[in-house]
């Protein structure tokens, strides 16, 4: 890996991302301190009156303020390539990530009220509570989808980008898809969707603490700008000698 990558700035922006995704990722220790309600959804953690609820909302909302700061610097960086034709898509990937950060926080503001695996809840379109938290939660995972794709866009189809890097993209996108997609088939469904969800998390914080890498890779391995014509333009092209004009006589020569 160049050393490049290592400096201050980006060294501090991965060390930010790695705390916010193990932060993020805190469902494990739902299995010592409150194993009946981790069977769920990660959220039921965070529902009102579970045991040590208080301490998963505080870990998702400092997890979610710390990418909101990773995400401000590192808009930074991208906006000074602003005449980047990729320009566009680097800020959709950043901007993503911010997104995800700021409902990540607002959606543990906004915990359940109700805990399926414990207590006998309304149906979750008839609780205002469940509808609000679900969108706060499906808009995260939406903008955390538009991060992978833009970064998936400008590196998984560059020939110029080393093999492992692109397969990593591909399987990180694979994977992204199919434990979303088999996440929200198994909530729809009613379902016990831990072990799904619990992994789709997991796949978010990989995702979270790779993305400095990766923005950094289009920023600095593509070519800032096309490289400029060396033929002459048409304007400069010389044209042909004319023949040469006899000179003129003076009068009384």
């Amino acid at each position: 890996m160049p050393k490049r990558f290592w400096s201050r700035p980006w060294l501090r922006l991965t060390a930010v991302m790695l705390l916010a995704g193990v932060l993020y990722s805190s469902w494990p220790l739902g299995y010592w301190l409150n194993p009946q309600a981790n069977r769920g959804l990660a959220s039921n953690l965070e529902a009102l009156h579970q045991p040590y609820n208080w301490l998963f909302i505080g870990l998702d909302i400092v997890s979610g303020g710390l990418i909101c700061v990773a995400t401000w610097y590192l808009l930074r960086f991208v906006r000074r390539h602003k005449r980047r034709p990729d320009g566009i898509w680097l800020e959709t990937a950043v901007i993503g990530l911010g997104v995800f950060g700021f409902l990540t926080a607002l959606d543990a503001m906004l915990p359940l009220n109700c805990v399926e695996t414990v207590q006998k809840c309304l149906p979750p379109l008839e609780d205002p509570t469940f509808v609000i938290h679900g969108i706060a939660s499906i808009g995260s995972i939406g903008g955390l989808t538009f991060s992978i794709l833009a970064i998936w866009w400008l590196i998984a189809r560059d020939r110029r980008v080393v093999h492992v890097t692109r397969w990593l993209l591909h399987a990180i996108l694979l994977a992204w898809f199919c434990f979303g997609i088999g996440t929200a088939v198994l909530v729809v469904r009613d379902r016990s969707s831990g072990l799904s969800q619990h992994v789709f998390i997991l796949v978010c914080s990989l995702w979270l603490v790779m993305a400095p890498y990766f923005i950094w890779q289009v920023l600095h391995l593509r070519p800032q700008q096309p490289k400029a014509s060396t033929k002459p333009s048409a304007s400069r092209r010389r044209s042909p000698r004319s023949p040469a004009r006899p000179a003129k006589s003076r009068p009384g020569a």
